[in-house]
């Protein structure tokens, strides 16, 4: 068999290193390294995520009558493993409390439109029903709360957990809250 040339021992490399890789994973040639005699290194480049700037790197042993893969491997670059830049705690810690006041923001913002949003609700509301249906609902409420105070006279217990129910959850707690009971 006559001696490979450049491209032959590329395409074999390049071969070894797709099979080695995940589908996809193995991108363009990057370089070739001539390690000794007869001992070459094609670098190409890996495509895979988590892994910017890695290389697989392929050697092969090729000599006149035959070339055989000694190794693929999958090689951290120059880049691969640099550690993000150092910021100092108090700098981290004030981005992290102007993040929380404007999420703080945020939330009194979707309250408040929550709260604008009922209160133009209940004077749709208000204007729909007629002046009878209004009357009519009074005399109900009234008999029923008539009625309720005839069966069981109010502790002073009831009347304290009532005034510890507090005002009405956040719109972005309800969503929340919402999906963590469809949840289960």
């Amino acid at each position: 068999m006559p001696k490979l040339n450049e491209q032959q021992l590329r395409e074999r490399a390049k071969l070894a290193a797709v099979e080695s890789a995940p589908k996809h994973g193995v991108g363009e040639f990057l370089q070739q390294i001539e390690e000794a005699e007869n001992v070459f290194t094609f670098l190409f480049e890996a495509k895979m995520k988590g892994y910017v700037g890695w290389t697989w790197s392929v050697s092969l042993f090729a000599t006149e009558d035959e070339t055989t893969v000694s190794e693929v491997n999958l090689m951290p670059g120059e880049e691969s493993l640099i550690a993000p830049n150092w910021v100092p705690w108090a700098e981290r810690l004030a981005d992290y409390k102007a993040l929380q006041a404007e999420l703080e923001a945020q939330a009194a913002a979707e309250a408040a439109e929550a709260e604008e949003n009922d209160e133009d609700e209940t004077d749709e509301d208000d204007e729909e029903e007629s002046s009878d249906e209004v009357v009519e609902e009074v005399e109900s409420e009234e008999a029923a709360d008539k009625s309720a105070a005839t069966l069981a006279p109010e502790s002073v217990d009831a009347e304290n957990d009532a005034d510890d129910a507090g005002a009405r959850v956040p719109r972005f707690l309800r969503r929340r809250l919402g999906r963590l009971k469809h949840k289960k």
